[in-house]
């Protein structure tokens, strides 16, 4: 019989070894080695989530749209930084995956403020040239357009590059807008879902210019609406600045050409 009661607490005796148990170990040594295996664990999985979201950065910032640090030209010292960073973070994730909480920690705080940094000049801290303008990626030529429907209010940032949307048309003058008649009437791609078309009318505002006089500089619109004959036809040359019940608003210039 005890024999029996000997071999079993020599089978369990075993069974603490082999399951890395220490009989002897106290309940605060225990929970130490706990919390030091579950900061190891945090640490080294917070490690993985600042390297893949610089691998997703560079990702994008190649072959999606580019990412821009605001500082024109050499904006390409932000990227050779910001490859150079992720390669090396990537190297240093792999030899490390099997050593200790000194070396995650030690990546960690190297790589986190390096990606929240990089980040916040990709951003909020851009440069001068290119300025925050709530859009992460880089878009070339970026300017406002008020939509003012019913059913919808806001202001759109779309790429809109000088002459690039020139159009050109005539119309009949109605007193208030202009009925369209032919011509084309150029649309940046994001807009034309708040258009009404085909497009019947169109919404115009006389282009300013400057001149001097008096050696100051005075601007003037090249024509005033309240001279325009209606049923008369014009010609229009201009650009959309502005949509406004559906219907596009384009700052014009009388187009004697056509």
């Amino acid at each position: 019989m005890n024999d029996n009661k000997n071999n079993q607490q020599k089978q369990e005796i075993g069974l603490d070894v082999m399951g890395g148990r220490n009989s002897s170990s106290t309940p605060a040594q225990s929970l130490f080695r706990y919390l030091l295996l579950y900061l190891k664990t945090t640490t080294k999985i917070l490690n993985h989530i600042v390297l893949g979201i610089l691998i997703t950065i560079s990702f994008l910032a190649t072959f999606y749209k580019e990412i821009s640090f605001g500082f024109g030209f050499r904006d390409i010292i932000g990227y050779m930084i910001l490859y150079i960073g992720t390669i090396m973070h990537f190297i240093l994730t792999i030899t490390s995956r099997n050593k200790g909480l000194n070396r995650h920690i030690f990546l960690v705080s190297i790589f986190l403020p390096f990606t929240i940094l990089l980040s916040l000049k990709a951003t909020i801290w851009r440069g001068q040239e290119y300025r925050w303008n709530g859009n992460i990626f880089y878009l070339p030529c970026a300017t406002n357009i008020k939509v003012d429907n019913a059913e919808l209010q806001k202001n759109l940032l779309v790429q809109k590059c000088s002459m690039e949307y020139d159009s050109e048309f005539s119309g009949f003058w109605d007193g208030q807008k202009i009925l369209f008649k032919d011509g084309q009437i150029k649309i940046p791609k994001d807009l034309e879902k708040y258009i009404k078309v085909p497009i019947s009318s169109i919404e115009i505002e006389p282009e300013l210019y400057e001149k001097f006089e008096n050696d100051t500089v005075i601007k003037k619109f090249w024509f005033n609406k309240d001279t325009l004959k209606e049923n008369e036809i014009y010609n229009f040359r201009g650009e959309i600045v502005e949509i406004r019940n559906k219907i596009p608003v384009i700052k014009v210039i009388i187009n004697n050409s056509r």
